[in-house]
């Protein structure tokens, strides 16, 4: 009987359905239970992402607390309490020809960018009786497009005509005729960069493109020349531009000057030709960017300049300048980020002067040769502060370090000045060359300044054209009077001169030479303004403050 039942109630199909929907309905539950924490898990990493992209355009725009500007970030989106904060401070290079996984580089100084990594458990409401909370984690960087435009040597306080004219005539192979009038016109005349760099363009018939492409060719002086005119007749400096077109008519047309070394932009290389860019609206003064032009584009970058009689207090005078080539990857003026740097090319200098000598040296004609190497100048942007809705509280801080200055009273060959790769040596100048006496000297000075100094620029200083001055801390007034202080003199007497005194020889000539100094120095300090260097100094101008928002890269 027990057996029938059983056989009866396995035979029994009904209520089959009914048992297999609750199995199904168990699997369907448990797969909605899951599709839901899967959907939370996704909404909650794509809110977590939200607030890291926050954080790192938080931590981009200051950089030096940029730890602790995530974490409020965080602390403000709900993500106050995460498992891992990593905040990785890099570079960040904006350039398309790189792959994005590569345009970060972590720990790369100078910084401008900040990569963030955030791991935080996620939360479940149904699969967490089974398994464990998963880790959400989300990366993000945020870049900062703050930039300066700086240049060194660009005071000019004091402009001579006569010796201007020498020099740049001899720079750009022509005859210069400049007033003094001519030269304030230039000095005080700034023009556009982006104006300079479109009227380049339009020289070089480049419509599309960037203008690294317009910085990539070797122009003649006349179009870079009648590019400075355009530009600074655009900024209704008509008499600068005047002059500037008279210069271009008058230069050596088969010179050119490696746009490069005269115009470095860094980032800004990639902006497009045409379009206006805010980080192109630096003011530069026509005169510098005309020397500057000028020394490039001389291809034997040596210039001899014989004065003769025409400064007061001396018989004669004779200038032999050989500028260096420019250092790599330094233009004249600079557009970059922390980290641009400027360097002034290396410059030598032979100055001869003659006087006229008195007593027992009447008739005698008393040379004075002055041999002088600078090395490069050089200034580094530091960094570039943004404060305020505007950026009008903006900074710019420049580490200026002056260039290593070595002086000699002694002779060397004029031709040989250019060969920067060696260092012949200075031989004893001849400073009296008579019949019954020859006198012969040397002498060795130098000004170190082994460590820069910071100098900090405001958008107001940029606005007046503040140039700011780092000064080697031993600056002497006068290193040719230096020179002179400690020269070895020595005195030869021919056999018919026995009775001669060598201590009044040497007062003598002491005497003759020591208010040639004062004259000498007059004429070291405005030629060297015009060619951007300074004995014993650096002068840095910021020209432009470009305060781009900090954004999110990758």
């Amino acid at each position: 009987m027990a057996c029938q039942h059983v056989r009866r109630l396995l035979a029994d199909r009904t209520g089959s359905i009914g048992v297999v929907l609750a199995l199904f309905l168990t699997v369907v539950v448990s797969l909605c239970a899951l599709a839901i924490d899967m959907g939370s898990l996704y909404l909650e990493r794509r809110t977590m992402q939200g607030a890291v992209d926050l954080a790192a355009v938080a931590a981009a725009s200051d950089l030096d607390r940029a730890e602790a500007a995530a974490q409020a970030t965080l602390a403000a989106n709900g993500f106050g309490a995460v498992r891992v904060l990593s905040v990785v401070k890099g570079r960040y290079e904006r350039d398309r020809t790189l792959a994005p996984d590569v345009r970060f580089e972590a720990g790369r100084e100078p910084f401008n960018a900040v990569r963030l990594d955030v791991a935080a458990p996620g939360q479940l409401y149904f699969a967490k009786s089974f398994m464990a909370e998963p880790e959400i984690s989300v990366s993000a960087i945020g870049s900062t497009d703050a930039r300066a435009t700086f240049s060194i040597g660009s005071r000019l306080l004091a402009v001579r005509g006569g010796l201007a004219n020498a020099i740049l005539g001899a720079l750009l192979g022509g005859s210069i005729t400049l007033s003094v009038m001519d030269y304030e016109a230039l000095v005080n005349a700034d023009v556009r960069l982006l104006d300079f760099l479109s009227a380049l363009a339009v020289e070089l018939d480049i419509t599309a493109g960037a203008y690294g492409d317009v910085l990539d060719a070797d122009v003649g002086i006349r179009q870079v020349l009648r590019a400075v005119a355009t530009a600074a007749r655009a900024q209704g400096h008509t008499a600068a531009a005047a002059v500037v077109t008279t210069l271009a008519s008058r230069a050596d047309q088969s010179l050119t000057v490696p746009l490069d070394a005269l115009v470095q932009l860094g980032p800004l290389a990639h902006a497009e030709v045409g379009p206006a860019h805010p980080g192109l609206g630096a003011g530069l003064d026509a005169l510098s960017l005309v020397s500057a032009a000028a020394q490039l584009a001389n291809g034997k970058r040596q210039v001899a300049v014989n004065l003769g009689a025409s400064v007061p207090g001396l018989l004669g005078l004779t200038l032999d300048v050989a500028i260096g080539e420019p250092a790599q990857y330094s233009g004249w003026v600079t557009t970059g980020q922390a980290g641009a740097t400027v360097r002034t090319a290396q410059t030598r200098l032979r100055l001869v002067a003659e006087v006229g000598g008195t007593g027992l040296l009447a008739g005698v004609r008393v040379r004075l040769p002055l041999y002088i190497e600078l090395a490069h100048a050089e200034a580094r942007l530091k960094a570039v502060t943004c404060r305020g809705p505007s950026g009008d509280g903006a900074q710019a801080v420049v580490t200026a370090r002056p260039a290593v200055v070595k002086a000699w009273i002694g002779d060397v060959p004029a031709g040989g000045l250019a060969t920067f790769n060696s260092s012949g040596g200075v031989a004893r100048g001849n400073i009296v060359q008579a019949a019954l006496i020859t006198v012969t000297g040397r002498a060795y000075g130098e000004m170190i300044h082994a460590v820069g100094e910071d100098l900090r620029f405001t958008q107001r200083d940029v606005d007046t054209r503040e140039v700011k001055i780092v000064s080697v801390r031993d600056h002497l007034s006068s290193l040719t009077g230096s020179l002179l202080r400690t020269i070895d003199l020595q005195v030869e007497i021919g056999p018919l001169g026995l009775g001669l005194s060598v201590g009044a020889i040497k007062s003598l000539v002491l005497g003759l030479l020591t208010p040639v100094t004062a004259t000498l120095d007059g004429v070291l300090d405005p030629l060297l303004e015009l060619l951007g260097v300074s004995l014993g100094e650096v002068d840095v101008r910021v020209h432009g403050i470009s305060c781009g928002s900090a954004v999110l890269s990758g």
